[in-house]
């Protein structure tokens, strides 16, 4: 392995994980979330007890949110005036013009407010909940990529990501 240095993954090893949803099960990947767990627990990114695992920051950001497929990709657009309410490490808390079924798979694109503009992801719809009086709704997205965390964490200020 390295110690150290760049890892260079050989094709087999991008052939076996990288480009497989096998990619949870690669050693390099592992330590990666290891160190990130590591350093999110030593700034207080990581909440013990209660029911979240990570500390939610207030943080209002424009950005887009589409329908996906089961391969991940946008396949129709819902709202592209949604705005957050809260992100953390592992999702973030929006508002949107629309109503978002549970368990949803969307894909977001955060607008030119975010630290990294061009920054899209996926993620899973958790619950959405109406809001009363403003038709609009609050819907709860957990990510499903670990370069979507280590990118909210640069934009949070955690270190070392």
């Amino acid at each position: 392995m390295t110690k150290g240095g760049l890892y260079i993954p050989m094709p087999e090893h991008i052939e076996m994980f990288c480009s497989t949803p096998h990619y949870v099960k690669c050693h390099q990947y592992m330590r990666g979330c290891e160190l990130l767990q590591e350093t999110a627990k030593k700034y207080g990114f990581i909440v013990d007890g209660g029911r979240r695992r990570f500390r939610r920051v207030a943080d209002r950001i424009s950005l887009a949110v589409s329908l996906c497929d089961n391969d991940r990709r946008p396949i129709e657009l819902l709202d592209d005036r949604a705005m957050t309410l809260d992100l953390s490490l592992g999702g973030l808390r929006i508002e949107s013009h629309r109503e978002i079924p549970q368990n949803t798979l969307v894909a977001f694109e955060f607008g030119p407010d975010f630290s990294d503009s061009e920054l899209t992801g996926v993620g899973e719809v958790k619950w959405c909940e109406s809001k009363p009086g403003s038709g609009l709704f609050e819907a709860g997205i957990a990510f499903s990529d670990f370069s979507l965390t280590q990118a909210i964490g640069n934009h949070l200020g955690l270190p070392m990501m």
